[in-house]
């Protein structure tokens, strides 16, 4: 397996072993390991720092390390290179769920716990005023007998979805983002008055969408209508099959194909019409987007100044055209893509051999 990150990295956060900006999928370099140990899982990535989770539980972690936001005591302030979280700072146990805020971190286990680190002064740490420190592990807050089924953050708030659909967050909820009241939620906190049971959520930067099952369709935007985040939403988004979020814009794709975008839009980031493209996976940083069409190519658009969006952009920092084709089978005519993953102007792709 191969992993491939561009974009910003004047923190090292790509893990491609220097601290330059690229606008070229660049190979990512492993500490301690000739490859991969187990395929990837998931990718999550904050201001300055970049999460690996992989299949096995084990959790890799490249970029700034200052206030322990990477999960690593080091003597420098950044790593350069994808490096392991030893499981001792999550008592040994496996990691199932990760995400990442702009200075802070939130890990799950397979046994429901949750842990944070980092820096955070609106509670993003959900340790009561606690603003900077590494692995914490926070008060068991999921009932007896239920799991924590999906977990999202954006730059300064985190929600945790339950097997029983119901939602709890932490974290700066000032635009309501977390419920009422509308406040900073030190601790995590459940959101009351849920009209339906919540299966995946994902955050912006002033919002939390929440989502329940394909079958009803049934959706919630909590927080800011900048944008016309709230106002601008369908009614339902029945058959869906991914929902993603950027700072400002939220994106759905449905098993039918249909793809839908709305929020800002002032850097090309909804895009044009993709349904003719055949997407079968979406995913959103901050402000740009990445789609793996059925041709196994990887497209990007939106807002790409830190070359996040590929080299096909203009003096604002914007796609040229439609989308930007940054791989496709002509890049590596042995491998195919298994995933992408976009952060805070980074964008990833990995691929196995054929």
């Amino acid at each position: 397996m191969r992993l491939y990150g561009f974009g910003s990295n004047a923190s090292g956060q790509l893990g491609i072993g220097d601290t330059e900006d690229t606008s070229l999928p660049q190979l990512c370099q492993l500490a301690g390991y000739q490859e991969w140990p187990s395929p990837i899982k998931s990718i999550k990535a904050g201001g300055n720092h970049t999460l690996v989770l992989l299949e096995s539980g084990q959790l890799f972690v490249s970029g700034c390390t200052k206030d322990g936001r990477a999960g690593l005591a080091t003597s420098t302030d950044s790593i350069t290179t994808f490096s392991e979280i030893p499981a001792s700072a999550f008592d040994d146990s496996k990691v199932k769920l990760c995400s990442a805020l702009w200075e802070a971190s939130v890990i799950v286990t397979n046994d429901n716990h949750v842990y944070t680190f980092g820096f955070g002064s609106k509670g993003e740490l959900g340790s009561g005023n606690m603003v900077k420190g590494l692995t914490r592990k926070l008060e068991r807050f999921c009932p007896e007998g239920e799991r924590i089924v999906d977990l999202s953050s954006s730059i300064s708030h985190t929600v945790i979805v339950l097997s029983n659909g119901e939602v709890c967050g932490w974290g700066n909820g000032r635009k309501g983002q977390l419920g009422a009241p509308a406040e900073v939620v030190w601790q995590p906190r459940k959101i009351q008055g849920l009209p339906f049971k919540v299966v995946r959520a994902v955050c912006g930067r002033e919002f939390s969408y929440l989502v329940g099952t394909p079958e009803h369709g049934r959706h919630m935007i909590l927080g800011s209508d900048k944008w016309k985040i709230r106002s601008e939403a369908p009614s339902s988004k029945s058959g869906w099959a991914h929902v993603a979020a950027s700072w400002s814009s939220l994106f759905s794709l449905c098993t039918s194909g249909e793809f839908h975008a709305w929020g800002r839009n002032d850097h090309g980031q909804l895009g044009p019409d993709k349904q003719q493209i055949g997407l079968l996976h979406v995913v959103a940083g901050s402000e740009h987007v990445m789609a793996l069409t059925e041709s196994g190519a990887v497209i990007v658009w939106g807002w790409g100044e830190h070359g996040n969006c590929g080299p096909g952009i203009d003096a604002q920092g914007d796609v040229k055209g439609p989308s930007n084709e940054i791989y496709s089978s002509h890049f590596e005519p042995s491998h195919k893509v298994m995933g992408i993953a976009a952060g805070c102007a980074t964008s990833f792709v990995w691929t196995e051999e054929n």
